[in-house]
């Protein structure tokens, strides 16, 4: 119950930790979680307004290459599927669509992690700031009045529809990844999750990705 009051990938990551603590999961990895940041051994800091978790760049790989064991045994991905369609899917996709907008203009995606982490060492980091990027999906969105100067990115009709305080929070998430230099193989992962267990969605946003509407 304490769970249910969190948002997107923090109510998943809140309900994980029921199962396996940090400390144990790093023990069973081998490998520290996180490199720096506000978060102990035992839980996720999760308001700390001038730091953030930066995670240690063989995480994201041991858990893709442990972690997956349904892509060699259809039986257990049998058996998950449902786990997965019930727990996961959407969080995955959410997390999936904010990304391939980020990553349509790679300028824009690199400016704002620099920015973000820029604020974060300088400890003037408004504990509001992400709220910038609640529209992030609307069609309109732009980050400056001038057509010349606004950023262009690949629209994919129906992104908009995403709750608002999901795509700040996803944002956030990319932004804070770019900045500890893990967003590569942190999508990978993503990657190799979706299409596992839902190619079809896979399939479809990369088919539209060579022809992406522009705003």
């Amino acid at each position: 119950m304490y769970c249910e009051k969190e948002l997107s990938y923090h109510k998943i990551f809140c309900k994980l930790q029921t199962v396996i603590s940090l400390k144990k999961l790093s023990e069973y990895l081998g490998i520290q979680i996180f490199l720096n940041g506000p978060h102990s051994k035992y839980y996720l800091e999760l308001n700390d307004q001038y730091q953030f978790g930066h995670y240690n760049p063989e995480f994201p790989k041991k858990i893709r290459n442990l972690f997956l064991p349904a892509k060699t045994q259809p039986k257990f991905l049998q058996l998950t599927k449902p786990i997965y369609e019930i727990w996961f899917k959407q969080t995955a996709r959410d997390f999936f669509i904010v990304y391939q907008k980020l990553d349509s203009n790679p300028k824009f995606f690199r400016k704002e992690s620099d920015r973000y982490l820029m604020l974060v060492e300088e400890s003037r980091l408004d504990p509001y700031y992400l709220d910038r990027f609640i529209l992030f999906l609307y069609p309109a969105y732009t980050d400056n009045e001038d057509p010349e100067e606004a950023a262009k990115f690949s629209i994919f009709s129906g992104d908009e529809k995403m709750d608002s305080q999901i795509v700040k929070e996803l944002v956030g998430f990319w932004i804070r990844r770019k900045a500890d230099g893990t967003d590569s193989e942190f999508i990978l992962g993503l990657v190799d999750l979706i299409k596992l267990y839902d190619p079809e969605f896979y399939e479809l946003r990369t088919s539209l990705k060579d022809n992406p509407t522009k705003n």
